[in-house]
């Protein structure tokens, strides 16, 4: 389990969670992504309802702190919002624009939410 101070290196299981928590944060982004210009939102609100459930996971099972769960989660779309977030502008409007960033914050904290309801710090375990 990896260490939950941050002293030492992070156990293979760790390891195993942090690419899995990626892999599965890149796919519903994508999905969320696919909902958004198709214009369906009960697949949308499906999609982001899958997020704690992605915190919770890692956190229970690899035993990550549900910070670094909610940012590993997130990473994958930074690169994409950086490019949709100025491309939208000019079309959208600033206000509309800004929905890009805050669907990506509300993502990070639906997963950490989720994840910390099941985090236990380990002097309590």
């Amino acid at each position: 389990m990896e260490q939950v101070n941050g002293i030492g290196p992070a156990s293979a299981r760790a390891r195993l969670t942090y690419v899995a928590v990626m892999a599965a944060g890149a796919g519903l982004f994508f999905l969320s992504f696919g909902a958004i210009f198709n214009g369906s939102w009960t697949l949308l609100i499906l999609f982001l309802l899958c997020y704690p459930g992605v915190g919770a996971a890692g956190v229970r099972i690899g035993g990550v702190r549900p910070t670094l769960v909610a940012l590993l989660a997130v990473v994958p779309a930074l690169p994409w919002v950086a490019w949709l977030f100025p491309a939208s502008i000019p079309e959208a409007g600033l206000l509309r624009a800004s929905l890009w960033p805050a669907l990506v914050l509300l993502m990070g904290g639906l997963t950490y939410m989720g994840g910390r309801v099941v985090w236990r710090p380990s002097g309590l375990s």
